[in-house]
């Protein structure tokens, strides 16, 4: 089992969003990985569209986990991005939504592009993480601050989780 964050780089982390619209968030997330998938950003914009046109990746707590899997992509790369206002992007119960996670696997991957995903979930289900990643400054803090919370919260086999 591997960490999210092992395929969460730096670059591929935004403190402020600039769309203003749902499908703008989501081309804005494909730009992020782009480069790290191997595949072109409006190839994987219209890929992230397709399965939110399936039903909404929009969780509770203001969170969104756009993904897909695409034939080109030569391994998972994930991004982060957070939309200081939200934006109406599925049905969270506010009606906003704030941080987004971008995800694109291969297809061979099934099991760990949903060991990925539940992680994110998990993680990001703990309003305090969701509260820190608002409040982190940089995009090195909120890396710092999500392989923390992967620590205490998601610790791997074998590993002892650390007291909060």
């Amino acid at each position: 089992m591997l960490r999210w964050t092992e395929f969460l780089e730096v670059e591929a982390i935004r403190p402020s969003l600039r769309a203003r619209e749902r499908v703008g968030v989501l081309h804005e997330l494909a730009g992020m990985m782009a480069d790290e998938a191997g595949v072109p950003a409006r190839e994987l914009a219209v890929h992230l569209l397709a399965r939110e046109q399936l039903g909404s990746t929009a969780m509770e707590g203001g969170v969104a986990v756009p993904h897909c899997r695409h034939a080109r992509a030569g391994r998972i790369v994930t991004c982060l991005g957070i939309h200081r206002g939200g934006l109406a992007f599925g049905e969270p119960e506010d009606g906003l939504v704030r941080i987004y996670v971008g995800l694109v696997s291969p297809p061979d991957t099934g099991g760990l592009h949903l060991n990925v995903l539940s992680r994110i979930a998990t993680l990001l289900h703990d309003v305090r993480v969701r509260d820190a990643l608002m409040a982190a400054a940089s995009p090195a803090a909120v890396r710092a601050l999500l392989v923390r919370a992967e620590e205490e919260v998601l610790p791997l086999r074998g590993e002892v989780a650390v007291a909060r």
